[in-house]
């Protein structure tokens, strides 16, 4: 049984606005054939200095003096492939537990101590390492450096920070389930690197999750935290002299240990497997085709990275060209590699209408062979050096920058000369370098596919173009940990039982919902303040005009808006931006939008943040929790410019906690939540929300600020609002 919550509220502006700049910045504007690219500028790589503490921790030093910034981000050499088989998973948690709190500092005081320094701390892990990265002011460099030893060295992992955090993965993998972008992802893992740890999700799955305690927490670190495996990179406004005094004071007295031997096994040899993944409801189809291929310290990287921007990458791209420009089968295609530690992969990917599903497989594979078939032409190439020299100056421009570029060359064993060689090593590589890679690595007769999508529709487009042996599975049948892929019984990335999502507004019941009598007490007074429950029920449509002002690096930038709201699962959003006319739409889980460019459906991330705001708009979330579908916890009162603010917590599967903080009036001041940033990194976002002002009874915040990790991003004045007006379905129709 399945619980939908029944109406959403119109405080989604906010994320629907902050989206529409997204869209209106990186439009698709018709152009005509782009320039030659410009020379590349001259870039020096700043001096450095490597040491070693008499307890193994290898300390590289970056001086970069244009800005009074320092950069400390310590690596350590262990991530998900040091996770027990049946306990996916423990690195990933471990590493989101690290600025939770420590033996010392609560999660609390860590973020209080790193924000009133006007510093960023945060931590993070991927299969082969785990990082903890603090950006402060250069006078705040000891204060850095004793937060970055805290957190590294003692950890709390506390019980209930555990849960938490648990408790956010989960529905993380839940939400995810139903996204076709992210399911042809993992699947294209799985399929590539078998049940090697590459090839599964570092967030581990329900069932692994579940075994795993805070003893499980505490052996990885105390296995793998050491010195001896262990990289510091220090960058910025510093000397030599007050970096290397500056770790030896925080890190020298921290014993060496040995260090587990490396467990990793060899993915399996590729083989050819054709995986469609049935989603009956979608209305396009993702794909995604590729193979195993090198790891990073392979001596062919450099020209193999060239021969895949060739197929499908930054200055060339012949799938964009073919399946997006000649055919207009796509709004987009591309092909990428990922070299890790111990191997590597390739894929290309783009999504299509599900009537030219077959068309667009055949095409990629046949640029598949194209490839190693055909020497690439000297302008390809060219254009392909062009980007990945002229881009390199960027990618050393701030001290985070540089400590990121340092670090991997000394992680993946490289030497570090090779950073300030970068230019002329991408110059050297010749057309029968390409070639020779190309015939090396991409066995078309091998490639992993995957497809999600309505199979029903497709598939006899995949038989009428040459792909004859495939496997179908049911999206509510796929199983991760299966060697089949398919679960014996009801699994859905291996969490047995658990129900499919059957829309954006769709919440679980949860079993007795956590709502103790004092969170009890205060939801009752938030709704009443709101307007009262049977009010918030009557809510049908809203209709809001408004003033928008977003601040980006380059300055602010003014949108007028109107927002359409149909509940429980419609919106709409035309705005005016820079005196372009942008219109975004969100219906029932298809999202689309229009600009200059033309109409085209909204990128996999956008779609899913739509669907995340729906789910997390204070309305729904307020009867939601006085209907018992939603977990609600009384969370510790927070200060903010003097105020005292209690705090709710809002939790169930599919929705991840949201934080609503409440004033002494029992209104709704501040809505904290988790999304996912540009680089796939979380983001904590906070609406904060004043001006409230009744429309036909409903207390509407006319005011509201949206921030990002603490900085502001764009601020929204109401100067219209009507409730329950009449709506146009035309206006959430996608137009042919």
């Amino acid at each position: 049984m399945k619980c939908r919550v029944p109406r959403s509220g119109f405080l989604v502006l906010l994320v629907v606005l902050w989206s529409t700049l997204a869209s209106a910045q990186n439009a698709n504007w018709p152009s005509e054939r782009p320039p030659r690219p410009l020379a590349p500028r001259a870039s020096t790589f700043p001096p450095y200095e490597v040491r070693t503490l008499p307890n193994g921790m290898q300390v590289i030093i970056v001086l970069h003096h244009e800005q009074p910034v320092v950069t400390m981000r310590l690596l350590v050499r262990a991530g998900s492939l040091q996770d027990p088989s049946d306990k996916v998973g423990v690195a990933n948690l471990a590493s989101s537990l690290l600025d939770q709190g420590t033996t010392t500092k609560s999660a609390q005081q860590i973020a209080d101590q790193i924000d009133f320094i006007g510093g960023v701390l945060g931590a993070g892990s991927n299969p082969d390492l785990t990082f903890i990265n603090v950006v402060v002011m250069k006078d705040s460099f000891n204060v850095g450096m004793d937060m970055l030893a805290d957190v590294a060295r003692h950890p709390a992992f506390a019980e209930e920070e555990i849960d938490r955090q648990k408790e956010q993965i989960l529905s993380s993998l839940q939400v995810n389930r139903g996204d076709p972008d992210y399911v042809a992802s993992v699947v294209f893992d799985r399929l590539v690197y078998g049940f090697h740890p590459y090839g599964l999700p570092d967030s581990g799955t329900a069932e692994t999750l579940s075994r795993v305690t805070r003893a499980d927490l505490q052996e990885y670190h105390r296995r793998h935290f050491v010195p001896n495996n262990m990289i510091l990179a220090i960058v910025g406004d510093v000397t030599s002299g007050e970096a290397f005094a500056g770790a030896q004071r925080v890190f020298g007295g921290w014993a060496r240990a040995e260090v587990p031997a490396s467990k990793a096994i060899d993915p399996p040899p590729s083989t050819r497997r054709v995986v469609v993944i049935d989603k009956p409801d979608a209305v396009q189809t993702e794909i995604r085709a590729g193979q195993l291929a090198i790891a990073r310290k392979h001596p062919d990287y450099m020209a193999w990275d060239l021969a895949v921007k060739i197929l499908g990458g930054e200055g060339a791209n012949r799938l964009h060209r073919v399946l997006r420009s000649e055919r207009g089968l796509t709004y987009g295609a591309a092909a990428d590699m990922r070299a890790s530690k111990y191997a590597g992969d390739y894929v290309a990917e783009t999504d299509t209408r599900t009537e030219t599903t077959g068309e667009v497989l055949r095409l990629m594979v046949d640029e598949f062979s194209r490839l190693p078939r055909e020497r690439v032409f000297e302008r390809e190439l060219a254009d392909a050096q062009a980007y990945l020299a002229g881009s390199f100056p960027i990618t050393i421009e701030t001290p985070n920058d540089i400590a990121t570029q340092v670090l991997n060359v000394v992680f993946y064993e490289l030497p570090i000369e090779e950073i300030g060689t970068f230019r002329e090593r991408v110059q050297r590589v010749t057309p029968d370098d390409v070639q020779r890679v190309a015939r090396q690595y991409v066995r078309p007769d091998r490639l992993s596919i995957v497809l999600v999508g309505n199979a029903r529709a497709f598939v006899p487009q995949l038989r009428q173009a040459g792909f004859t042996d495939f496997e179908v599975i049911p999206i509510e049948e796929l199983d991760l940990t299966a060697a089949s892929l398919r679960a014996e019984r009801r699994t859905v990335f291996g969490t047995p039982g658990a129900p499919s999502t059957a829309g954006a507004l769709a919440f679980s019941p949860v079993q007795a919902a956590r709502t103790d009598t004092r969170a009890a007490d205060l939801l009752k007074r938030v709704i009443d303040s709101k307007g009262g429950l049977d009010l918030l029920r009557k809510v049908s449509t809203v209709v809001a005009d408004a003033s928008t002002e977003f601040r980006m690096e380059q300055g602010t930038m003014q949108s007028a808006t109107r927002t359409y709201v149909g509940y429980p699962d419609r919106f709409r959003v035309d705005a005016t931006v820079q005196g372009a006319e942008i219109v975004q739409v969100y219906n029932a889980g298809v999202a689309w939008m229009r600009d200059p460019g033309g109409v085209r459906d909204a990128p996999p991330q956008m779609r899913a943040e739509f669907a995340a705001a729906v789910r997390r708009d204070t309305i729904p979330l307020l009867i939601a929790a006085a209907e018992g579908k939603v977990n609600v916890r009384l969370l510790p009162d927070e200060g903010q410019d003097g105020r005292i603010f209690r705090v709710l917590e809002f939790s169930a599967e599919g929705l991840p906690p949201v934080k609503l903080s409440v004033d002494a009036s029992h209104l709704i001041a501040r809505q904290a939540f988790t999304i996912a940033g540009p680089d796939g990194r979380s983001l904590q976002a906070v609406e904060v929300y004043s001006d409230y002002r009744p429309v036909d009874g409903v207390q509407v915040p006319f005011k509201a600020e949206l921030h990002h990790n603490g900085r502001p991003i764009l601020s929204r004045a109401l100067t219209k609002v009507a409730i329950n007006g009449p709506l146009d379905n035309s206006l959430f129709s996608r137009p042919q």
